[in-house]
């Protein structure tokens, strides 16, 4: 690959400088523990990625919205320890993400902002050791939250119970050995799967108590958003991915016939969320999924025209995807809205 030296370069909200191949080796890193204690909080928040806890979220209290729309009897209490359980598991998840990531997120020099991790960890923000202990700190003080629920409230949502233990150890394998789902060209299926189907579906068990099938119709369309949004975020990463072998589906396809997949799939979401209307009455997410039937076509035509082997339209591409998935489960709020109206 060609040095690019000191080009400066913005990243998940704060600047950093892409390094020359001979500084992106870990001896070579700033040691993280001259840096004054603000920056060590500021690199800690980097390293937790927390605007990448919204897809989730947004899944989650979509769930939870149309439940109390349909004038479900919620539990306000339980619904925020649920959230609170989620965000752990999806903390979790980036942690270990960013640990066990750091060989190939070194060696990156052509990452967005969307991709590549957070950088904290190869610009030297915090000790590599910080993503770890990160990582099983969540886990257990989402262990301490588990125990609070099966001595209050397993009775009443005893669902809620397999669901988060799947969605957990989704999260936690997604990059920590031995399983590495996303070293194995199920990462993003797993993810799509957890960040909308089972998002949406807990978040209306947790406010209803119900398991009720149309939630799981109207979580795919965020499931194949998200994982899309997954698959674009892998293009820019290609070649550092394939160095460490980390051999997800983009490395697995090459980036043509990638490329293709992820458009097709776009592509798919606007016809997924008509087709809720088989089991949900009603005809207004013709007209409320317009915005996600622009989004997907313009995010799959830059795709197909070639825009995954630029940088420029790499991130136009990652962030057109990521909208279209906060919307693909946001918009169905505002369509029992209209109905409850």
């Amino acid at each position: 690959m060609t040095d690019t030296g000191h080009v400066r370069s913005e990243h998940a909200g704060y600047s950093t400088s892409k390094r020359c191949a001979n500084d992106l080796t870990p001896g070579a890193l700033r040691p993280p523990d001259m840096s004054p204690k603000g920056s060590k909080l500021k690199g800690f928040l980097v390293l937790s990625r927390l605007p990448f806890l919204l897809p989730g979220l947004f899944a989650f209290v979509s769930g939870v919205c149309i439940a109390a729309l349909e004038g479900q009897d919620m539990n306000g209490g339980f619904a925020g320890m649920s959230i609170f359980g989620l965000a752990l598991i999806m903390l979790a998840t980036y942690y270990f993400n960013e640990y066990f990531d750091y060989e190939g997120d070194v060696i990156n020099k052509k990452f967005i902002k969307f991709s590549g991790g957070s950088r904290a960890l190869p610009d030297a923000m915090v000790p590599r050791t910080t993503a770890r202990i990160a990582g099983w700190s969540a886990v257990a003080i989402l262990a301490g939250i588990a125990v609070t629920y099966l001595l209050l409230f397993f009775q009443d949502y005893p669902f809620l119970l397999p669901m988060a233990l799947f969605g957990a150890f989704c999260g936690i394998f997604y990059s920590h050995p031995p399983l590495q789902w996303a070293y194995r060209g199920i990462g993003e299926v797993l993810i799509g799967l957890c960040y909308g189907v089972l998002a949406l579906v807990s978040g209306y068990y947790v406010a209803s108590g119900e398991l009720d099938v149309r939630m799981i119709a109207i979580g795919i369309p965020a499931s194949i958003t998200i994982f899309c949004v997954i698959v674009a975020n892998e293009f820019p990463d290609f070649e550092a991915d394939k160095a460490v072998n980390k051999k997800n589906l983009v490395v697995r396809l090459g980036l043509k016939r990638a490329s293709a997949m992820y458009a097709i799939a776009m592509l798919l979401t606007y016809p997924a969320m008509l087709a809720t209307m088989l089991v949900v009455p009603g005809w207004k997410i013709i007209i409320a999924g317009i915005p996600v039937l622009a989004l997907t076509l313009a995010a799959a035509v830059l795709a197909l025209m070639g825009g995954y082997l630029k940088m420029e339209y790499q991130s136009r591409i990652s962030a057109i995807t990521l909208i279209a998935n906060l919307l693909s489960s946001l918009l169905f709020i505002l369509v029992f809205l209209e109905w409850e109206a």
